[in-house]
């Protein structure tokens, strides 16, 4: 169990270069002289805890008296690792994988072959992980299991101690000597003339060696030069195979990511939360947070507050497939992505993705990092992100880390009321945008709010096919027909995919109608509309107005140049309520909408001047909509229609001077059956 001289560990068969590059990193820290404050990690200066002493203590049977490992008198030993929010026995054999050949199964020290303690800690960890047929990882995530210390990983291909490299094709690993998807050691720093330099050490056996620049002793050099060129100077000596000085600058181009592990002992707070994500039940759009795990976390004397997302193992399959280090094979499937959110809003519960104060990168690590600043007693909600992971249920642990007092819970509701309503759009209620004709077939929601409150609306839906958008309309909770810029109380803006958001201040007390649509007519799919208030409201659903109705439809109107004004009569044998809706023909005018008259349409009683005018639209105003013009309901007496008569009357504005005909298709909606007459160009006198 105790070593000889300096430790060379290396990786031969197994494909666990990441366990393996961790255990290089634990040795040579070891190697730098912290071994002899074992007693006092846990009160003193955590920068005197050597990585190495943590695993040990961790390590049974132990003999304290050697401050070492020892062997088990019944090949049994137990470790303690760190994994899936908080420190687990584990138990194993000494038994290791054997080969027939000469290659090894397990990590060997060069120096020492018969050194156990490091193939029984990586058997350990490979239990925990699936066994020895392991598919890599990463030595952040490695490292964490092992010692329990904070994972985190800087990204080196963009703005913003064991390596990895990034993805290089067969020629390119010839030539730079670096393996592709590699973790690497980082086993020494130094600044040596200028620069700064990286010991590295590759853990496979016969691995290459960085072929770029190289640094001996006091001298860097070009890879041509030779080793009797380099042992010219004094204390050149070239370190051990497999290990390579190599430049910040350098690094900076070969490599994708550095990975630290902070000594949790630096912080003097500490909170864990464990939570359970059911995505097959709660996910939502990407870029709404309605579903997330939400958490409000607070300080009270401020300062750094590092918070921690790890994803828990949930089996076999899984954990040998997580991670983004070195994998080996090419037939894993994505396991999908993690991030953190966090949002300078008091700790309330967020709606959307947006406006987010700090976000971390996704990755496809068990791991993801985020470290916040806060101001004395400011709290900020924290949300834990996804992207692709399977729809099924996840658990994770989230830790916070601080210098001052912190708590960590569940973020608080905005709104303390909400509805939430789920439909469709069909072929009878794909509308389109309010630029279309058919716009008053959306789904339609009546929203009655008790008093003056903010309110939020969300529409959500899970395809990606279409743009969508929700409109607050002064509508009375009825079914509108057209709208105008006056009518809207507010609305989501812009049409966007996969969903809309609307956030309202203080819509006064009454009765509302919500339109839901999306950009273009006959886009059919599902959605969710959530509204949010501060105060109670109840939504229901729209009656579509023509439903248990006759629906009855003029032959249509047309104007002929110097026309402007038509008639036809209404018949109707029982007690009636009736209403009209008038819009340009399409199919007469083209595929394309064309250019059209502004309209007005009535129902008069009589003619000449004692007619009465029992309904007219917009107001008694020529209007040039898409959705044309529309009267309200009104009451007809059988008796109305003899006689005097009853006649619908469609009128046009300014049209004399076109030369071609205009069409209007007319449609009638009427609680008793109706009959309709041919139109006729008589002005009613």
């Amino acid at each position: 169990m105790q070593a000889e001289g300096k430790v060379d560990l290396v990786q031969d068969v197994t494909s666990d270069c990441s366990v393996v590059a961790s255990l290089c990193a634990v040795t040579a820290r070891n190697d730098r002289g912290h071994s002899n404050v074992i007693l006092n990690f846990r009160t003193t200066s955590p920068l005197g805890l050597t990585v190495l002493q943590v695993i040990t203590c961790n390590f049974y049977p132990y003999d304290n008296s050697l401050q070492q490992p020892t062997l088990s008198p019944n090949g049994k030993y137990i470790l303690r690792l760190h994994f899936n929010g908080c420190s687990r026995k584990v138990v194993i054999d000494d038994r290791l994988p054997a080969s027939r050949t000469s290659q090894t199964l397990h990590v060997i020290d060069r120096n020492n072959t018969a050194l156990l303690w490091p193939a029984l800690v990586e058997k350990a960890y490979l239990k925990v992980r699936g066994g020895y047929d392991f598919p890599g990882s990463n030595s952040g995530t490695d490292l964490c299991a092992l010692t329990g210390w904070i994972p985190e990983q800087l990204f080196l291909q963009s703005d913003d101690m064991v390596r990895r490299t990034g993805t290089f094709s067969q020629r390119e690993e010839e030539g730079l000597g670096l393996s592709g998807e590699h973790d690497y050691a980082v086993v020494d720093l130094k600044e040596q003339e200028g620069q700064q330099l990286f010991l590295l050490k590759n853990p496979w056996s016969k691995g290459t060696v960085w072929k770029g620049h190289i640094y001996r002793g006091d001298t860097i050099t070009n890879s041509i030069k030779t080793l009797e060129d380099l042992r010219i100077i004094p204390e050149a000596e070239p370190p051990p195979p497999g290990m390579f000085w190599m430049s910040l600058n350098d690094i900076f181009q070969s490599f994708e990511s550095i990975y630290l592990n902070w000594n949790p002992s630096l912080f003097r707070y500490r909170e864990d939360v464990h939570l359970n994500w059911d995505l097959a039940t709660s996910s939502s759009p990407e870029g709404t947070f309605i579903s997330n795990p939400q958490y409000e976390v607070r300080s009270s004397m401020g300062g750094t507050v590092w918070v921690l997302l790890t994803k828990h193992f949930t089996s076999i399959e899984e954990m040998s497939a997580e991670g983004s280090g070195a994998t080996t094979s090419t037939e894993l499937l994505p396991q999908g992505y993690i991030s953190l959110y966090a949002f300078d809003n008091d700790g309330q519960q967020v709606l959307l993705s947006d406006g987010a104060t700090m976000c971390g990168k996704y990755v496809d690590s068990p791991n993801t990092l985020l470290k916040l600043k806060l101001s004395p007693k400011q709290a900020y909600t924290v949300v834990v992100s996804e992207q692709a992971l399977s729809r099924s249920n996840h658990t994770f642990t989230l830790s916070v880390y601080s210098l001052t007092g912190l708590t960590l819970s569940q973020a608080r509701e905005k709104y303390t009321h909400c509805n939430v309503q789920h439909g469709a759009w069909t072929l009878a209620t794909a509308g389109g945008n309010a630029s279309s004709q058919s716009y008053h077939n959306n789904p339609q929601y009546s929203m009655n709010l008790e008093s003056t409150s903010d309110v939020a609306l969300l529409l959500e839906s899970p395809s990606k096919d279409f743009p969508i958008h929700v409109n607050l309309v002064w509508a009375g909770g009825k079914q509108i027909h057209s709208i105008t810029t006056r009518d809207i109380v507010g609305d989501s803006g812009e049409y966007r995919e996969r969903y809309a958001f609307a956030e309202i201040r203080k819509v006064p007390a009454g009765t509302y109608t919500i339109v839901c649509s999306a950009f273009e007519q006959d886009q059919l799919g599902k959605f969710a509309l959530r509204i949010s208030s501060m105060s109670a409201c109840t939504v229901t659903r729209v009656v579509v107005e023509n439903a248990g109705r006759f629906v009855t439809k003029a032959r249509a109107a047309e104007f002929t140049p110097g026309n402007d004004r038509l008639l036809a009569p209404l018949i109707s044998r029982r007690l009636n309520r009736i209403s009209m809706t008038a819009r340009p023909c399409g199919a007469k005018s083209g595929p394309e909408r064309s250019p059209q008259s502004p309209l007005k349409l009535g129902l008069e009683y009589g003619r000449g001047p004692s007619k009465q005018v029992l309904a007219i639209s917009g107001n008694d105003e020529y209007l040039d909509s898409p959705a044309g013009v529309r009267t309200v309901d009104v009451d007809i007496q059988p008796g109305m229609c003899q006689g005097r008569g009853v006649w619908i009357v469609m009128e046009r504005l300014g049209s004399s001077g076109l030369e071609q005909n205009e069409y209007v298709d007319v449609e009638l909606l009427s609680d008793e059956p109706i009959e309709l007459g041919n139109w006729h160009m008589r002005d009613g006198l």
